[in-house]
């Protein structure tokens, strides 16, 4: 396969990558599209069902419904499935008659998803051939794939932008978390900045120590308190999860960052707990993906039941993969229904 940019830009097309078959109607009907849309951007991935991804494309911006609102969110996925398709070497447009997976936050409620699905539809994604699911499962969907009905119970933690756990044990699906920033996202990067802010908020009121970590968060959004209020006013999840680093980056030295990071691997390893538990039956592997899981994977392992601790798998692929493989597992199955 060859290589390509999963966030902007294009590379050139291709006689090669895109066949005469592939170019007409029918070929284009055999297409899978798989977005992953998260808080602070988006990747897409594009190729025949019945093959591999020929094209990847992303965009820098927010693809979450919750955050910046449908249409918004909608015009972010849309410039990410055209970066895919084009790298793919299809036809401009071709994409409107494809089998599209998207995987963003918020869709699994009804109206949410309804708005999102009406917005896509009005940009030119099919109606019929739309599939809107919750970024958790597509992001269970590529970390421990399934094979069928009968699968063993597997759990997945996700924890970027935003935090969540989800398992699924046959027809069983849980969830626990991923209820968004305003609410919930316990220990997500978004989370750990609003924590931040605050803490930073406390600290200019004098009622605690101000160390570098709140240095850090005057620097990024602004000296005193109604600078941070007045930035902390508008801002959406992704703005407060480009703070989550320098909680990390300051956890040695600042006891304010330090118990924000440990506060935050306890939030998450209760995800993982909660998730596995409503399952029934022990989960015979788990695995996470997100930035935020991977910085602090040591801490929350820590924090788990030894045979809990033990099931941790190596993700097997991103969560875009998971929604190229539901769309292609779509397509496959209408084409065999015809």
């Amino acid at each position: 396969m060859k290589p390509a940019s999963d966030r902007g830009g294009t590379s050139a097309p291709s006689s090669a990558r895109a066949s005469d078959r592939d170019a007409s109607e029918e070929g284009i009907a055999r297409i899978a599209v798989g977005i992953d849309g998260g808080g602070t951007g988006g990747r897409a991935w594009a190729g025949p069902a019945d093959g591999e991804p020929l094209g990847r494309g992303g965009v820098d911006r927010p693809c979450n419904p919750y955050a910046v609102g449908a249409e918004a969110a909608a015009d972010a996925v849309i410039e990410a499935v055209a970066h895919a398709w084009a790298d793919a070497g299809y036809p401009a447009d071709g994409w409107r008659a494809a089998w599209v997976c998207a995987g963003l936050a918020g869709v699994d409620r009804p109206e949410d998803g309804a708005a999102m699905r009406s917005a896509l539809v009005a940009r030119g994604v099919h109606p019929e051939r739309l599939a809107l699911i919750a970024d958790p499962w597509v992001a269970l969907e590529g970390a421990l794939p399934g094979h069928g009905p009968e699968d063993d119970p597997r759990v997945l933690l996700v924890a970027g932008t935003g935090s969540a756990a989800v398992g699924i044990d046959g027809a069983r699906r849980v969830r626990v978390g991923g209820w968004g920033a305003r609410v919930g996202d316990e220990g997500s990067g978004a989370w750990l900045g609003m924590e931040a802010v605050r803490a930073t908020l406390r600290a200019l009121d004098g009622r605690t120590e101000s160390g570098p970590l709140a240095a850090a968060v005057q620097e990024a959004w602004g000296r005193g308190p109604e600078a941070l209020v007045g930035r902390a006013k508008d801002a959406a999840s992704g703005a407060f999860g480009a703070l989550a680093p320098l909680v990390l980056q300051h956890a040695t030295e600042d006891p304010a960052a330090a118990a924000l990071r440990a506060r935050a691997a306890a939030h998450l390893a209760e995800l993982v707990t909660g998730a596995a538990a409503r399952l029934g039956r022990p989960p015979v592997g788990w695995a996470h993906v997100g930035g935020v899981a991977q910085a602090l994977e040591a801490d929350l392992v820590a924090l788990l039941a030894p045979d809990l601790a033990r099931a941790l798998r190596p993700a097997a692929g991103p969560p875009v993969a998971g929604a190229w493989s539901l769309a292609a597992g779509a397509a496959r199955a209408a084409r065999a229904n015809d």
